[in-house]
C-alpha cells in the first residue's frame, strides 16, 4: 500500500520523490565541486604506489567513531505516587498562636536560607490552625515542585514557648526497586543502575532521567515504572516492568573493503550474544575469508562490573593473508598477523544528550611476513626474523553528543609502544635511515559529525576528520591506511599506509523512499573525499608527502524492516590519478556492501 508523503497509516510504505530540478541542482553542485578539485589535482604528477597490505585488517571495517544513530525513543513518563487526600478541616475553635520564629530540622536538598523564604509570610505574625495547614502544605509543595514528590512536611506535637515553632522535613527515600519482565538480564543489573539515582531523598526527575538513560540500551524495548507509597511514612517503592529485545544476533555480510593484493571480495558471517550472563555483558564471534586470507577472525567480549558502568574488554584478532594479485602471487608472499587487547572503560559523564569516557587500553600485536626462499630478507622494515612484534598502550577520552537530529563526536588516542612482552627494538638508525621500534608515541585524533535537515526532505550531511601523528617510525601494524571506503574512496584500499595520516571526508544523504515509522528505505549520497599521508625519518623508498581526492555518488538501500537487510555501493571518481592495475572494481572506484541479520 502506497501513501502519500502528506500522511502515512500503519504498513504503508511513502513515496517521497523528488522533483527532477531538487535532484538536477544537487547533482550540479557535486559535479560543480568535483570540476575544481580534478582541476588542482591533474597539475600534479601521478605516482606508482607499491601493493601495500594493512596487517591488522582494521582498514575494511568503520572506524570506532562511527556513530551515526540519533537519540533513542524516551520512555513513558515515571508515574508518581497518587497525592495523599486533603486534610479534614478542623472541628475545634480555631488555635491562634503568635508565631516570633519558624524552626525547620530534617532538611539535607535545601539549604534553612532557601526554606526561610516559603515560611518567611507566616512569621512575626498570628497564625490559625488553617495558617499552619497552609504553611505545612507550601513546605511541601516546594520540594514537590522541585521533584522530591515523597518528601514533605510535618509538624509535631509541640509547645510553643517564646513564638518558636519546629517543623519537621521528611525526606522521601526508596524502600524497594521491584524489576518485572526480565528474561535475560539479571535483576539486579538493572536494579544497581536505578539505585544511583535513588536518593535519599527520591526525586522524580532524576529518576526519570536514569530510566531514559536505561531505554538507551538497545537490549530494552521498554522500560514502564511506577512510584508508589511505601509502608512507612517518606517511604516509595519502584515498581519497573522492562520489555527486552532477543541477545541472539547473526548476520552475514559481503563486501570488497579490502585490499586486491589479497582479494578485495569477502564474505563474513558473524554471531553475537549481546547479554550473555545477564551482567550486559556483550561476546562476538567473527570469521571471514576471501581469496587470499583465511581466516579472518575478530572475537571480543566485555563486561561491565560496576553499576557505574565500569567495564573490561577482551579482545583477538588474526588474519592470515597471502598474495593473490599477479605479479607478486607467484613469489607466495604470506603474512600472519595477531593482536591481543585488554581494555577498562570508565564513563565519567552522561546525560540524555551527553557522554564523556575514559579508557585505558594494552595491546600486543605480532606480525610476521615471509617470502620463501629467502630466509633472510625482512620485507618489513626493522623485523626481526621476519617478525615485528608492538606492545602497546593507549589512553582514550572520548566524548558524545547526541540529539534527535544531531550526533557529534571527539575521540582521541594517544599510544605509547612499550619494551615489554617481547617488542622488537632496535638502533635509531641503520645506514642513515630511520628504522621502525617498539618504542614509540602516536596520535590519533577523530571528529565526527551527523545533522538531519528535516525542512530540507530529511537531508543528512556527514562529516569526518581522522589525523594520527606520530613521533616516529612505525610498523606497519601501527601505520595510518588512507585509500578505500572508510578514508578516501575511489582508491584501492590501503593504497597508502604511512606513520602519519590526514583524511577528511563530507558526505550528502537525500531520502528517496521511507517507511511509515520515517525509516529511510533508499537514500543517494553524493561525498568529497581528501586524505594525504607521510612517513617518518628519511625513507628514501616512499615519498615525503602523498594525497588523495575524489567525489562521488552513492546508493544506500534497507531492504528489510529494522534494518535487517542492507546494501549500499559507492562509485568515486579519482582527483589524482595514481598508477593502478585495472583488474578489481575498486580499481574502477566502486565499494559496494550486503549485510543480512539472519537474527
Amino acid at each position: 500500500m502506497t501513501a502519500r508523503c502528506g500522511g502515512r497509516g500503519p504498513r504503508e510504505t511513502a513515496i517521497c520523490p523528488r522533483t527532477g530540478q531538487q535532484v538536477l541542482l544537487w547533482v550540479v553542485l557535486l559535479v560543480a565541486s568535483a570540476s575544481v578539485m580534478n582541476a588542482q589535482a591533474q597539475m600534479l604528477p601521478s605516482t606508482p604506489l607499491p601493493p601495500v597490505i594493512d596487517p591488522t585488517g582494521r582498514s575494511g571495517t568503520p572506524p570506532p567513531l562511527q556513530k551515526e544513530e540519533p537519540v533513542p525513543p524516551q520512555p513513558p513518563p515515571l508515574v508518581p505516587p497518587p497525592a495523599p487526600p486533603p486534610p479534614e478541616k478542623p472541628r475545634a475553635p480555631l488555635l491562634r498562636v503568635f508565631v516570633r520564629e519558624i524552626r525547620i530540622i530534617g532538611n539535607t536538598v535545601f539549604s534553612a536560607e532557601e526554606l526561610a523564604a516559603v515560611t518567611a509570610p507566616y512569621v512575626n505574625r498570628e497564625l490559625t490552625s488553617e495558617d499552619f495547614e497552609s504553611l505545612r502544605q507550601a513546605l511541601t509543595l516546594y520540594y514537590v515542585n522541585h521533584g522530591y514528590v515523597t518528601s514533605g512536611a510535618v509538624i509535631p506535637d509541640q509547645t510553643v514557648t517564646e513564638g518558636i515553632i519546629t517543623i519537621q522535613i521528611i525526606e522521601g527515600k526508596l524502600s524497594r526497586i521491584d524489576i518485572e519482565g526480565t528474561t535475560h538480564f539479571w535483576p539486579s543489573y538493572l536494579r544497581d543502575r536505578i539505585a544511583l539515582s535513588a536518593g535519599p531523598p527520591v526525586n522524580i526527575k532524576v529518576l526519570q532521567e536514569r530510566l531514559q538513560l536505561l531505554q538507551q540500551d538497545p537490549r530494552l524495548a521498554r522500560i514502564n515504572a511506577e512510584l508508589q507509597p511505601g509502608v512507612v511514612r517518606g517511604e516509595a517503592e519502584l515498581h519497573v516492568k522492562v520489555a527486552e529485545t532477543s541477545p541472539y544476533k547473526a548476520w552475514v555480510e559481503f563486501n570488497n573493503f579490502q585490499t586486491p593484493v589479497v582479494g578485495a571480495e569477502r564474505g563474513l558471517g558473524t554471531v553475537s550474544h549481546q547479554n550473555l550472563t545477564g551482567h550486559g555483558d556483550p561476546f562476538s564471534f567473527t570469521y571471514g575469508r576471501s581469496e587470499g586470507v583465511n581466516p579472518l577472525i575478530d572475537t571480543s567480549y566485555s563486561i561491565p562490573f560496576t553499576p557505574y558502568d565500569t567495564t573490561l574488554s577482551a579482545s583477538y584478532r588474526r588474519n592470515d593473508f597471502l598474495v593473490v594479485e599477479a605479479p607478486f602471487n607467484t613469489l607466495n608472499i604470506s603474512s600472519q598477523s595477531e593482536i591481543f587487547g585488554l581494555s577498562l572503560l570508565q564513563p565519567v559523564y552522561r546525560t540524555l544528550n551527553h557522554q564523556v569516557n575514559f579508557s585505558v587500553t594494552g595491546e600486543r600485536l605480532f606480525n610476521k611476513t615471509i617470502l620463501p626462499g629467502f630466509p633472510n630478507f625482512n620485507l618489513i622494515p626493522g623485523s626481526q626474523n621476519d617478525a615485528a612484534v608492538v606492545s602497546a598502550l593507549r589512553f582514550i577520552p572520548e566524548w558524545l553528543y547526541r540529539t534527535p537530529s544531531t550526533v557529534f563526536a571527539v575521540r582521541s588516542r594517544f599510544s605509547v609502544g612499550l619494551n615489554v612482552l617481547g617488542a622488537t627494538i632496535n638502533p635509531g638508525f641503520v645506514n642513515g635511515v630511520q628504522v621502525p621500534d617498539g618504542r614509540f608515541f602516536a596520535w590519533l585524533g577523530q571528529v565526527q559529525a551527523v545533522q538531519r535537515l528535516d525542512r530540507l526532505w530529511g537531508l543528512q550531511v556527514l562529516g569526518r576528520y581522522d589525523v594520527q601523528l606520530a613521533s616516529d617510525s612505525l610498523f606497519p601494524v601501527e601505520q595510518f591506511p588512507v585509500g578505500g571506503r572508510f578514508s578516501v574512496r575511489g582508491y584501492r584500499e590501503n593504497t597508502l599506509v604511512r606513520d602519519n595520516a590526514m583524511v577528511a571526508t563530507v558526505e550528502a544523504r537525500l531520502p528517496m523512499l521511507r517507511s511509515a515509522q520515517t525509516e529511510d528505505l533508499l537514500q543517494i549520497a553524493a561525498f568529497l573525499d581528501y586524505g594525504n599521508a607521510w612517513n617518518n625519518g628519511n625513507d628514501p623508498v616512499t615519498p615525503s608527502r602523498e594525497f588523495l581526492a575524489s567525489a562521488g555518488l552513492g546508493l544506500r538501500a534497507n531492504f528489510l524492516p529494522q534494518n535487517r537487510g542492507y546494501f549500499e555501493v559507492y562509485w568515486g571518481n579519482r582527483l589524482n590519478h595514481i598508477t593502478n592495475p585495472r583488474n578489481d572494481l575498486q580499481d574502477y572506484g566502486i565499494h559496494l556492501q550486503l549485510v543480512v541479520q539472519v537474527l
